[in-house]
Protein backbone atom coordinates (compact mmCIF):
# COMPACT_ATOMS: atom_id res chain seq x y z
CA UNK A 1 0.00 0.00 0.00
CA UNK A 2 1.42 3.36 -0.48
CA UNK A 3 2.26 5.23 2.02
CA UNK A 4 0.68 8.70 3.52
CA UNK A 5 0.30 11.84 1.21
CA UNK A 6 2.03 14.53 1.58
CA UNK A 7 0.12 17.74 2.28
CA UNK A 8 0.54 21.05 0.13
CA UNK A 9 1.25 22.63 2.99
CA UNK A 10 4.24 20.82 4.55
CA UNK A 11 5.57 20.12 0.95
CA UNK A 12 5.72 23.81 0.54
CA UNK A 13 7.38 23.82 4.22
CA UNK A 14 9.65 21.29 3.26
CA UNK A 15 10.88 22.47 0.08
CA UNK A 16 11.59 26.01 1.98
CA UNK A 17 13.82 24.21 4.45
CA UNK A 18 15.61 22.35 1.55
CA UNK A 19 16.80 25.71 -0.18
CA UNK A 20 17.54 27.14 3.22
CA UNK A 21 20.04 24.17 3.69
CA UNK A 22 21.18 23.78 0.23
CA UNK A 23 22.60 27.45 0.73
CA UNK A 24 25.45 26.10 2.81
CA UNK A 25 26.78 23.18 -0.04
CA UNK A 26 29.94 24.75 -0.48
CA UNK A 27 32.57 23.95 1.67
CA UNK A 28 33.68 27.26 3.05
CA UNK A 29 30.07 28.13 4.31
CA UNK A 30 29.49 24.45 5.56
CA UNK A 31 32.89 24.03 7.90
CA UNK A 32 32.03 26.37 10.72
CA UNK A 33 28.69 23.64 11.18
CA UNK A 34 31.04 21.41 13.40
CA UNK A 35 31.06 24.65 15.56
CA UNK A 36 26.96 24.25 16.06
CA UNK A 37 25.36 21.49 17.96
CA UNK A 38 23.10 21.51 15.37
CA UNK A 39 25.19 20.52 12.49
CA UNK A 40 24.55 16.81 12.81
CA UNK A 41 20.66 17.17 12.89
CA UNK A 42 20.42 19.73 9.99
CA UNK A 43 22.63 17.95 7.87
CA UNK A 44 20.93 15.17 8.32
CA UNK A 45 17.52 16.85 8.37
CA UNK A 46 18.16 18.09 4.54
CA UNK A 47 18.77 15.17 3.56
CA UNK A 48 15.96 13.49 4.81
CA UNK A 49 13.79 15.97 3.49
CA UNK A 50 14.81 15.33 0.33
CA UNK A 51 14.18 11.81 0.71
CA UNK A 52 10.77 12.35 1.31
CA UNK A 53 10.01 14.57 -1.08
CA UNK A 54 11.53 13.06 -3.98
CA UNK A 55 13.70 15.54 -5.01
CA UNK A 56 15.82 15.32 -8.30
CA UNK A 57 18.62 13.31 -8.63
CA UNK A 58 21.08 16.92 -8.69
CA UNK A 59 19.42 17.97 -5.38
CA UNK A 60 19.90 14.70 -4.16
CA UNK A 61 23.12 15.03 -5.07
CA UNK A 62 23.47 18.23 -3.35
CA UNK A 63 21.94 17.43 -0.19
CA UNK A 64 24.58 13.89 0.00
CA UNK A 65 27.36 16.30 -0.57
CA UNK A 66 26.12 18.52 2.33
CA UNK A 67 26.11 15.54 4.58
CA UNK A 68 29.17 14.26 3.26
CA UNK A 69 30.73 17.62 4.21
CA UNK A 70 29.72 16.85 7.32
CA UNK A 71 30.93 13.87 8.11
CA UNK A 72 34.29 13.90 6.88
CA UNK A 73 34.42 17.43 9.08
CA UNK A 74 33.67 14.64 12.29
CA UNK A 75 36.16 12.12 10.64
CA UNK A 76 33.64 9.28 9.47
CA UNK A 77 35.31 9.28 6.30
CA UNK A 78 34.18 6.03 5.54
CA UNK A 79 30.56 7.20 5.82
CA UNK A 80 31.55 10.53 4.44
CA UNK A 81 33.41 9.07 1.61
CA UNK A 82 30.20 6.66 0.68
CA UNK A 83 27.57 9.96 0.72
CA UNK A 84 30.16 12.07 -1.62
CA UNK A 85 30.31 8.94 -3.95
CA UNK A 86 26.33 9.07 -4.33
CA UNK A 87 26.51 12.47 -4.91
CA UNK A 88 28.78 12.33 -7.27
CA UNK A 89 26.91 9.31 -9.44
CA UNK A 90 23.65 11.46 -8.96
CA UNK A 91 25.20 14.65 -10.38
CA UNK A 92 26.90 13.04 -13.49
CA UNK A 93 23.58 11.13 -14.11
CA UNK A 94 21.76 14.28 -13.86
CA UNK A 95 24.19 16.20 -15.90
CA UNK A 96 24.90 18.96 -13.00
CA UNK A 97 28.33 19.08 -13.71
CA UNK A 98 29.15 21.82 -10.83
CA UNK A 99 27.42 19.23 -8.36
CA UNK A 100 29.29 16.74 -9.11
CA UNK A 101 32.77 18.98 -9.60
CA UNK A 102 32.06 19.76 -5.68
CA UNK A 103 31.30 16.49 -5.10
CA UNK A 104 34.30 15.08 -6.14
CA UNK A 105 36.63 18.23 -4.37
CA UNK A 106 34.94 17.33 -1.25
CA UNK A 107 35.76 13.32 -1.80
CA UNK A 108 39.25 14.08 -2.82
CA UNK A 109 39.41 15.94 1.40
CA UNK A 110 37.89 12.77 2.48
CA UNK A 111 40.09 10.36 0.77
CA UNK A 112 43.11 12.36 1.44
CA UNK A 113 44.36 10.61 4.45
CA UNK A 114 44.40 7.21 3.48
CA UNK A 115 44.31 7.15 0.08
CA UNK A 116 46.95 10.52 -1.64
CA UNK A 117 47.01 9.03 -5.12
CA UNK A 118 43.06 8.54 -5.52
CA UNK A 119 42.66 11.87 -4.21
CA UNK A 120 44.82 13.28 -6.35
CA UNK A 121 42.98 11.47 -9.34
CA UNK A 122 39.96 12.69 -8.24
CA UNK A 123 40.74 16.31 -7.31
CA UNK A 124 41.90 16.41 -10.97
CA UNK A 125 38.48 15.08 -11.96
CA UNK A 126 37.14 17.50 -10.04
CA UNK A 127 39.46 20.63 -11.54
CA UNK A 128 38.09 19.95 -14.81
CA UNK A 129 34.45 20.21 -14.22
CA UNK A 130 34.76 23.15 -12.44
CA UNK A 131 37.09 24.60 -14.21
CA UNK A 132 34.11 23.84 -17.35
CA UNK A 133 31.15 26.02 -14.87
CA UNK A 134 34.07 28.33 -14.30
CA UNK A 135 33.07 27.85 -10.19
CA UNK A 136 36.73 29.93 -9.49
CA UNK A 137 36.16 29.20 -5.56
CA UNK A 138 35.73 26.31 -5.91
CA UNK A 139 38.18 25.57 -8.69
CA UNK A 140 41.09 27.62 -5.99
CA UNK A 141 40.14 25.28 -3.40
CA UNK A 142 40.55 21.89 -5.55
CA UNK A 143 43.95 23.27 -6.65
CA UNK A 144 45.09 23.74 -3.50
CA UNK A 145 44.30 20.23 -2.59
CA UNK A 146 46.27 18.97 -5.24
CA UNK A 147 48.88 20.97 -3.93
CA UNK A 148 48.59 19.58 -0.45
CA UNK A 149 48.73 16.09 -1.97
CA UNK A 150 51.42 16.00 -4.10
CA UNK A 151 53.35 17.77 -1.30
CA UNK A 152 52.57 15.06 0.96
CA UNK A 153 53.39 12.03 -1.80
CA UNK A 154 57.02 14.46 -2.15
CA UNK A 155 56.13 15.73 -5.39
CA UNK A 156 57.21 19.41 -4.62
CA UNK A 157 57.71 19.95 -8.57
CA UNK A 158 54.25 18.78 -9.73
CA UNK A 159 52.62 21.27 -6.58
CA UNK A 160 54.70 24.36 -7.61
CA UNK A 161 53.49 23.59 -11.08
CA UNK A 162 49.96 23.73 -10.13
CA UNK A 163 50.03 26.14 -8.28
CA UNK A 164 51.42 28.22 -10.69
CA UNK A 165 49.25 27.26 -13.35
CA UNK A 166 46.49 28.32 -11.48
CA UNK A 167 47.55 31.71 -11.18
CA UNK A 168 48.79 32.10 -15.38
CA UNK A 169 45.98 29.66 -16.92
CA UNK A 170 43.45 29.95 -15.02
CA UNK A 171 43.66 33.68 -13.73
CA UNK A 172 43.06 32.76 -9.90
CA UNK A 173 46.08 35.21 -8.85
CA UNK A 174 43.66 36.90 -6.49
CA UNK A 175 42.92 33.63 -4.35
CA UNK A 176 44.51 34.30 -0.85
CA UNK A 177 44.29 30.09 -0.47
CA UNK A 178 46.73 29.56 -3.17
CA UNK A 179 48.77 32.49 -2.02
CA UNK A 180 48.77 30.94 1.19
CA UNK A 181 49.89 27.39 -0.45
CA UNK A 182 52.65 29.30 -2.08
CA UNK A 183 54.03 30.68 0.84
CA UNK A 184 53.59 27.44 2.67
CA UNK A 185 55.60 25.64 0.09
CA UNK A 186 58.60 28.03 -0.43
CA UNK A 187 58.94 28.22 4.00
CA UNK A 188 59.09 24.56 3.38
CA UNK A 189 62.21 24.84 1.07
CA UNK A 190 63.61 27.78 3.23
CA UNK A 191 62.70 29.91 1.43
CA UNK A 192 61.38 32.66 4.05
CA UNK A 193 61.50 35.87 1.95
CA UNK A 194 58.65 34.92 -0.43
CA UNK A 195 56.52 33.33 2.16
CA UNK A 196 57.06 36.33 3.94
CA UNK A 197 55.38 38.02 0.78
CA UNK A 198 52.76 35.97 0.29
CA UNK A 199 51.71 36.08 4.23
CA UNK A 200 51.17 39.66 3.82
CA UNK A 201 48.79 39.44 0.87
CA UNK A 202 46.42 36.99 2.85
CA UNK A 203 44.38 40.16 4.02
CA UNK A 204 40.99 38.63 3.79
CA UNK A 205 42.54 34.82 5.63
CA UNK A 206 43.45 37.34 8.78
CA UNK A 207 40.48 38.62 9.42
CA UNK A 208 38.25 35.34 8.59
CA UNK A 209 36.40 33.72 11.18
CA UNK A 210 36.12 30.77 9.84
CA UNK A 211 38.63 27.94 11.40
CA UNK A 212 40.13 26.75 8.41
CA UNK A 213 41.53 29.77 7.03
CA UNK A 214 43.17 30.76 10.69
CA UNK A 215 44.46 27.48 11.05
CA UNK A 216 46.26 27.86 7.12
CA UNK A 217 47.71 31.14 8.21
CA UNK A 218 48.54 30.50 11.52
CA UNK A 219 50.71 27.06 9.57
CA UNK A 220 52.50 29.17 7.00
CA UNK A 221 53.44 31.55 9.74
CA UNK A 222 55.01 28.53 12.00
CA UNK A 223 57.04 27.18 8.62
CA UNK A 224 58.08 30.54 7.98
CA UNK A 225 59.43 31.42 11.16
CA UNK A 226 60.96 27.95 10.91
CA UNK A 227 62.83 28.68 7.75
CA UNK A 228 63.86 32.04 9.48
CA UNK A 229 65.34 29.39 12.68
CA UNK A 230 62.99 31.09 15.07
CA UNK A 231 61.80 28.45 16.76
CA UNK A 232 59.68 29.88 19.67
CA UNK A 233 58.01 31.88 17.19
CA UNK A 234 57.75 28.44 15.43
CA UNK A 235 56.13 26.60 17.60
CA UNK A 236 53.73 29.62 18.95
CA UNK A 237 51.78 29.57 15.67
CA UNK A 238 51.85 25.70 15.36
CA UNK A 239 50.03 25.67 18.29
CA UNK A 240 48.01 28.54 17.37
CA UNK A 241 46.76 26.35 13.76
CA UNK A 242 46.45 23.03 16.61
CA UNK A 243 44.36 25.47 18.53
CA UNK A 244 41.64 24.66 15.77
CA UNK A 245 41.45 21.29 16.21
CA UNK A 246 37.98 21.17 18.04
CA UNK A 247 36.77 23.06 15.08
CA UNK A 248 38.45 21.39 11.99
CA UNK A 249 39.46 18.22 13.54
CA UNK A 250 42.98 17.00 14.60
CA UNK A 251 43.08 15.03 11.14
CA UNK A 252 42.73 18.31 9.03
CA UNK A 253 45.56 18.94 6.52
CA UNK A 254 46.84 22.06 8.12
CA UNK A 255 46.82 20.13 11.82
CA UNK A 256 48.86 17.29 10.34
CA UNK A 257 51.72 19.72 9.07
CA UNK A 258 51.40 21.81 12.17
CA UNK A 259 51.77 18.87 14.84
CA UNK A 260 54.97 17.23 13.94
CA UNK A 261 56.43 20.99 13.50
CA UNK A 262 55.25 21.71 16.83
CA UNK A 263 56.01 18.13 18.42
CA UNK A 264 60.22 18.84 16.28
CA UNK A 265 60.47 22.22 17.94
CA UNK A 266 59.56 21.42 21.32
CA UNK A 267 62.27 18.65 21.27
CA UNK A 268 64.74 21.15 20.00
CA UNK A 269 63.72 23.71 22.47
CA UNK A 270 63.76 20.74 24.94
CA UNK A 271 60.63 21.67 26.06
CA UNK A 272 59.38 18.49 27.65
CA UNK A 273 56.11 19.92 29.35
CA UNK A 274 54.92 21.11 25.47
CA UNK A 275 56.09 17.45 23.53
CA UNK A 276 53.50 15.88 26.88
CA UNK A 277 51.15 18.32 25.89
CA UNK A 278 51.38 17.79 22.62
CA UNK A 279 51.44 14.00 22.69
CA UNK A 280 48.26 13.88 24.69
CA UNK A 281 46.23 15.42 22.60
CA UNK A 282 47.03 13.34 20.38
CA UNK A 283 46.71 10.19 22.44
CA UNK A 284 42.88 11.42 23.26
CA UNK A 285 41.84 10.94 20.27
CA UNK A 286 39.53 8.16 19.14
CA UNK A 287 42.22 5.76 17.18
CA UNK A 288 39.76 6.02 13.73
CA UNK A 289 39.75 9.58 14.05
CA UNK A 290 43.98 9.85 13.74
CA UNK A 291 45.42 10.21 10.54
CA UNK A 292 48.33 7.45 9.97
CA UNK A 293 50.56 10.40 9.13
CA UNK A 294 49.84 11.72 13.12
CA UNK A 295 50.36 7.75 14.46
CA UNK A 296 53.43 7.89 12.63
CA UNK A 297 54.61 11.19 13.85
CA UNK A 298 53.71 10.32 17.30
CA UNK A 299 55.93 7.67 17.24
CA UNK A 300 59.02 9.42 16.09
CA UNK A 301 57.76 11.81 19.05
CA UNK A 302 58.35 8.99 21.42
CA UNK A 303 61.39 7.90 19.91
CA UNK A 304 62.99 11.12 20.65
CA UNK A 305 61.95 11.15 23.83
CA UNK A 306 62.86 8.17 25.09
CA UNK A 307 66.32 9.26 23.54
CA UNK A 308 66.31 12.23 25.62
CA UNK A 309 66.10 10.25 28.19
CA UNK A 310 68.11 7.51 27.83
CA UNK A 311 65.26 4.47 28.07
CA UNK A 312 66.89 1.18 27.23
CA UNK A 313 63.84 0.95 24.52
CA UNK A 314 65.03 3.22 22.01
CA UNK A 315 66.26 1.40 19.49
CA UNK A 316 62.94 -0.29 19.11
CA UNK A 317 61.13 3.03 19.28
CA UNK A 318 62.97 4.25 16.45
CA UNK A 319 62.79 1.56 14.35
CA UNK A 320 58.92 1.28 14.54
CA UNK A 321 58.74 4.81 14.06
CA UNK A 322 60.81 5.33 10.54
CA UNK A 323 58.96 1.74 9.75
CA UNK A 324 55.51 3.90 10.15
CA UNK A 325 57.04 7.19 8.68
CA UNK A 326 57.90 4.88 5.32
CA UNK A 327 54.24 3.43 5.04
CA UNK A 328 51.85 6.76 6.55
CA UNK A 329 54.21 10.08 6.51
CA UNK A 330 56.01 11.86 3.82
CA UNK A 331 59.27 12.09 2.17
CA UNK A 332 59.65 15.64 4.31
CA UNK A 333 58.99 13.84 7.65
CA UNK A 334 60.73 10.49 6.74
CA UNK A 335 63.79 12.42 5.93
CA UNK A 336 63.55 14.59 9.36
CA UNK A 337 62.43 11.12 10.84
CA UNK A 338 66.05 9.49 9.38
CA UNK A 339 68.41 12.69 10.84
CA UNK A 340 67.03 11.90 14.01
CA UNK A 341 67.57 8.32 14.20
CA UNK A 342 70.71 9.31 12.95
CA UNK A 343 71.79 11.91 15.88
CA UNK A 344 70.74 8.62 18.08
CA UNK A 345 72.99 6.16 16.22
CA UNK A 346 75.93 8.69 16.23
CA UNK A 347 75.16 8.85 19.87
CA UNK A 348 75.57 5.37 20.04
CA UNK A 349 78.76 5.33 17.89
CA UNK A 350 77.37 2.96 15.28
CA UNK A 351 78.91 6.07 12.54
CA UNK A 352 78.32 3.65 9.52
CA UNK A 353 74.46 3.44 10.31
CA UNK A 354 74.14 6.95 11.41
CA UNK A 355 75.62 7.92 8.12
CA UNK A 356 73.69 5.71 6.26
CA UNK A 357 70.67 6.85 7.56
CA UNK A 358 72.10 10.92 6.70
CA UNK A 359 72.61 10.12 3.31
CA UNK A 360 69.35 8.69 2.68
CA UNK A 361 67.68 12.13 4.36
CA UNK A 362 69.88 14.20 1.82
CA UNK A 363 69.24 12.54 -1.12
CA UNK A 364 65.36 13.39 0.03
CA UNK A 365 66.52 16.86 0.35
CA UNK A 366 67.91 16.97 -3.03
CA UNK A 367 64.58 15.50 -4.71
CA UNK A 368 62.45 18.20 -2.79
CA UNK A 369 64.78 21.12 -3.39
CA UNK A 370 64.48 21.70 0.65
CA UNK A 371 67.38 23.54 1.68
CA UNK A 372 66.32 23.24 5.89
CA UNK A 373 67.42 19.63 5.26
CA UNK A 374 69.98 19.64 3.29
CA UNK A 375 71.36 22.22 6.19
CA UNK A 376 70.73 19.54 8.61
CA UNK A 377 72.06 16.62 6.88
CA UNK A 378 74.80 18.45 6.33
CA UNK A 379 75.67 19.80 9.53
CA UNK A 380 76.06 15.74 10.87
CA UNK A 381 79.15 14.46 9.75
CA UNK A 382 79.58 14.52 6.04
CA UNK A 383 82.22 11.43 6.07
CA UNK A 384 81.95 8.51 3.82
CA UNK A 385 80.08 5.22 5.41
CA UNK A 386 81.93 2.40 5.20
CA UNK A 387 80.85 0.04 2.26
CA UNK A 388 80.34 -4.02 2.66
CA UNK A 389 83.16 -6.13 1.37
Amino acid sequence: MPGPAISSTRRSRCCARIRTLTRYRRLRSLRPWKCSPDADRLSAEALSLGEDLDVDASQLGDLMTIRGIYLGLTDRRPRAIGYLRESARLAERAGDTLTLGTALLNLSYALDTTDLRGAVDTARTAAGHLRRVGAREQLASVIANIADLLIGLGDWEGAETELTQAVGSDALGDSENLAAHRGWLAALRGDAGTAETMLAALRNLRTSEAPQDQSQVSLVEAFTAAARGQHIDALRSARAALARAGAIGISHPNLRWAWPLAARVAYELRDTATTDVLLAQLDAQQPGHLAPMLRAERALARARQAAYHRNQAVPAAFTTAITSLREDSTPYHLAHGLLDHAEHLAFLGDADAAQLAIYEARDIGHRLHCQPLLDRAASMTPAEPKTPA
